[in-house]
């Protein structure tokens, strides 16, 4: 029937609204932190009136929650779309790596290091929420050191949280060093890692 076709593309045109808001505001926080933009900054910068915002959302931090969650829960879908492409028989280290090259791309993409930044200038009631996301996410690769670990693939003595965090930390940071017309691709990064963490440096 036509009105439920007009249905249809109310909640279409809807979604655009909402998705182009998330990524425009999402540009401005990792520009200018979120204590400079406003509401009013958004919608001039999305080209639609600040009263329509509240359509879609009902508040600044609701847009900057929208933000920070699509951030980590993208990262996670690509993390462990790669992982499954490895294969669930593969080396837990095959797993990891994997998991780290996938995570080096998201941050290169979406720059990562720039949304931890917001995360940790967040009020408390937010920050709390996306800190526990953190960690959800960092589980995975705690995982598969973890079953590395158990599997007598890794030397014995490490604190693991550490290392998952010491490598997760370098991929993150390495958009603000990495030069994509340079020698190294990023697969060249998360297999140099890889050999630090499996091989070493010192002899």
């Amino acid at each position: 029937m036509p009105s439920e076709k007009s249905g249809k593309d109310r909640i279409t045109k809807a979604d655009r609204t909402r998705a182009r808001l998330i990524e425009v505001a999402t540009r401005l926080f990792q520009e200018h932190g979120t204590d400079e933009v406003t509401v009013r900054r958004i919608a001039a910068a999305a080209k639609i009136e600040a009263g329509s915002i509240y359509y879609h959302f009902s508040s600044r931090d609701q847009i900057l929650r929208a933000v920070l969650e699509g951030g980590v829960g993208n990262a996670r879908e690509e993390v462990l779309a790669a992982v499954a492409e490895a294969g669930s028989d593969s080396s837990p280290l095959v797993r990891l790596r994997a998991a780290l090259g996938a995570h080096l791309k998201y941050t290169m993409r979406h720059h990562f290091s720039s949304r931890l930044k917001v995360i940790r200038r967040l009020p408390k009631r937010l920050r709390d929420h996306h800190m526990q996301q953190e960690r959800d996410y960092a589980a995975i690769f705690a995982g598969l050191l973890a079953e590395a670990e158990r599997k007598g693939l890794l030397q014995s003595g490490f604190d693991l949280s550490v290392v998952r965090m010491l490598a997760m930390g370098a991929l993150t940071w390495a958009a603000e060093w990495y030069d994509p017309e340079g020698d190294m691709t990023l697969d060249d990064i998360a297999d140099e890692l890889m050999r630090v963490l499996t091989q070493g440096v010192a002899k």
